[in-house]
């Protein structure tokens, strides 16, 4: 496309956004509204996924020694989780009974009066690691059952142990919200193509006569689509900055009640505000363009 044709285009869109202002702010509110909706969706859920993400990378499988375990079958038990190449390695780790001891302690505090009956060499030594993938974590814990040196399971303390109703729990969870996450994402999609159409429709409408005479003089499809396309993506390009400033207001409140910085954009937070800044305008620019180009086949047809 020439730059003079573009110029010609871009002016007749302009001229057609003055004519038509109702129709102009109603198309704009409503990318306004989707682009907004669509932006705390995003923030919200990038934050509830991650934080899934999160708790699914600390989920550890332990594999516990009994006392009379020699060096060698530790030392098995080490390699055969150093070999797994389904275990991040760099977290294999040995923990003896000692240490053991001294996370419980950490764990329950240091005046807790249960560690007063309990010795310290009550909890076994173990070997602990986590896995790439937390939906990994049952197959390699039942790789390593009935090995040789490994403490015998007991009622309510499996072993190998992953933890294995709250790793379910977890997992199942994280699976719910991507689901959720992504059918939010499509109905929020096909709700904003057919709203900013139907707006746009309505400034079609009510230009159909020029219409019908640009395409009777010869005009070709493309000549007549470009000045409504550049139209909605006109709109579609200020509503999105509208929907983007109305996020970082709303953000500052938001942000005051997440005490671990939603807006972070860290390990547990949610999307940088920049780069969902961006995703926004991306949007509204494409919605804008769609949603005027599938409207006005019907009206081609001459």
């Amino acid at each position: 496309m020439s730059r003079s044709r573009f110029g010609f285009f871009a002016l007749e869109a302009l001229r057609s956004l003055r004519t038509n202002l109702a129709t102009t702010l109603a198309a704009t509110v409503t990318v306004l509204i989707v682009l907004y909706l669509a932006g705390v969706g995003i923030t919200l859920g990038s934050y509830i996924y991650n934080y899934t993400e999160t708790v699914k990378r600390d989920l550890t499988v332990q594999v516990f020694m009994a006392d009379k375990a020699t060096g060698p079958q530790k030392f098995a038990v080490g390699q055969k989780l150093r070999k797994d190449a389904r275990v991040d390695v760099s977290t294999v780790e040995f923990v003896n009974k000692q240490d053991a001891y001294l996370r419980m302690k950490e764990r329950l505090g240091e005046g807790s009066e249960v560690l007063e009956y309990v010795p310290p060499g009550t909890f076994p030594a173990s070997w602990e690691a986590k896995a790439r993938d937390a939906n990994d974590l049952p197959a390699i814990a039942a790789s390593f059952k009935g090995l040789p040196g490994l403490e015998a399971a007991a009622p309510g303390l499996p072993n190998p142990n992953y933890g294995d109703e709250t790793t379910d729990r977890v997992l199942r969870v994280a699976g719910a919200i991507e689901l959720v996450i992504a059918l939010v994402a499509l109905v929020l999609v096909v709700a904003a193509v057919l709203l900013i159409g139907n707006t746009i429709r309505l400034s079609i409408f009510a230009r159909r006569r020029e219409v019908e005479v640009m395409k009777l003089v010869g005009a070709t499809n493309w000549f007549v689509r470009w000045p409504f396309m550049l139209e909605g993506i006109i709109c579609g390009a200020v509503g999105a900055v509208a929907a983007v400033l109305l996020l970082l207001v709303s953000s500052r409140a938001l942000q005051r009640a997440f005490d671990d910085g939603v807006f972070d954009g860290g390990e547990t937070g949610s999307m940088n505000l920049v780069l969902l800044a961006g995703i926004l305008l991306l949007a509204g620019l494409g919605l804008g363009a769609v949603g005027s180009g599938l409207t006005m086949r019907k009206f081609l047809r001459v």
